[in-house]
């Protein structure tokens, strides 16, 4: 019986989480929830799980989850009762789903700890990847990832068990996203519900958006390059509109290992907590005996600057990733909004990449540091109404 907590329990990744452990009753026990503002689903979880605590990063959410909870389990609230969540005593296998760098010390806390730390978000590598290696290394953790691409590339390359030698090249797939097929001033201008509208993934609206930009795969090839410790340069994204090849790896000898399946996040969830095991499940399979076609095509660059962006971010190294998601999480937020056009998120991670000179991000000062002068800077860039321009090539 494996102990488990859910960072972002109400979100998309943490719902799915949830349906895995109610699929495997014998072998996952839910311990904590930790989740954002949504009392109201974050009580219908608890009263189902029974969790001993419950963390909510808004305090008047732990309120309201509290006062319908009572005695049952221990509920607290704020950003640190959700990062002192990461060190609970019976969290020996946690599910870290929390959107943005907010994830960052809550991941830190149960790697100090020594914890199993499944991880879904991109950012705490991309902005701080140097201090969480560090971290799990001294602190006797595992890292295993939930992001479906990697977890593919983790699987090609045995999972817990295996290692990134005679590894040659790292292949990535994007779907293309929604906007895959259209010229670039049209991309320039889309819309909010264009933009959400991603072929075959259901997500949050945040990694969505990334997705429509390429961001998602622009912070996929930073999250690699450090998870594998592999050279960038040996790291490619092709374009997979299907969404059936996960990712792949090409090994020194020419061969290449790939991972297939449905486009279901529960199966790289499954994978993550209980690896190198793989218990059968009812989720749906690939049904194998239809007829079934498969297209792989590059990316056009120029129609996608964000990954363009990402590789220029990795290449500098330290802060400059730092910078280069904490920008890109204003400018998503700001055309959520409706606040930008599509085409003006590229335009402020590379102003804010542009007046960034890099650093170590070794220490979590340091990440934090600049990840909030990039903000300002972001902020202040979109503010201002800059932007206007094209993304220089």
């Amino acid at each position: 019986m494996r102990k488990l907590a859910v960072f972002g329990s109400t979100g998309s990744i943490g719902t799915q989480t949830l349906d895995v452990a109610r699929t495997h009753p014998d072998q996952l026990q839910v311990v904590c929830l930790a989740a954002g503002s949504n009392a109201d689903l974050a009580i219908e979880q608890a009263k189902e799980f029974k969790p001993q605590a419950v963390a909510m990063a808004s305090e008047e959410a732990a309120e309201k989850v509290a006062h319908a909870l009572g005695s049952s389990c221990v509920v607290s609230g704020g950003a640190e009762a959700v990062e002192d969540l990461g060190g609970h005593p019976e969290a020996e296998v946690q599910v870290h789903a929390i959107t943005g760098i907010a994830g960052l010390r809550p991941m830190l806390a149960a790697l100090r700890c020594g914890r199993h730390v499944a991880f879904a978000t991109k950012e705490p590598l991309v902005a701080a990847g140097e201090l969480v290696l560090s971290t799990c290394q001294e602190g006797g953790g595992r890292l295993a990832p939930i992001d479906s691409e990697i977890s593919a590339l983790w699987q090609c390359v045995g999972g817990p068990r295996g290692g990134a030698a005679g590894v040659e090249r790292i292949l990535l797939t994007a779907s293309g996203g929604p906007f895959r097929t259209w010229p670039k001033e049209r991309i320039e201008s889309a819309t909010v519900k264009e933009a959400l509208n991603h072929p075959t993934w259901d997500m949050g609206a945040k990694i969505t958006v990334d997705s429509a930009s390429l961001m998602n795969k622009g912070l996929e090839v930073v999250e690699a390059m450090r998870f594998f410790q592999v050279p960038l340069d040996r790291i490619s994204v092709i374009v997979h509109p299907q969404s059936i090849v996960h990712s792949m790896v090409e090994f020194a000898d020419g061969s290449t290992l790939a991972q297939l399946g449905r486009p279901d996040m529960r199966l790289p969830i499954q994978y993550a907590i209980v690896a190198p095991e793989r218990p059968r499940n009812a989720f749906e399979h690939m049904d194998w005996s239809r007829a079934l076609s498969m297209e792989f095509e590059p990316v056009d660059m120029g129609k996608f600057p964000c990954l363009r962006l990402a590789y220029e971010a990795a290449r500098a190294g330290g802060t400059a990733t730092t910078v280069l998601n904490a920008a890109n999480e204003v400018a998503n937020a700001a055309f959520l909004k409706g606040e930008i056009p599509f085409g003006t998120i590229a335009r402020t991670v590379e102003h804010a990449l542009e007046s960034h000179e890099p650093g170590p991000a070794d220490t979590l000062r340091a990440a934090e540091a600049a990840d909030s002068e990039a903000r300002d800077r972001a902020e202040g860039f979109i503010a201002e109404g800059g932007g206007k321009g094209e993304v220089t090539a």
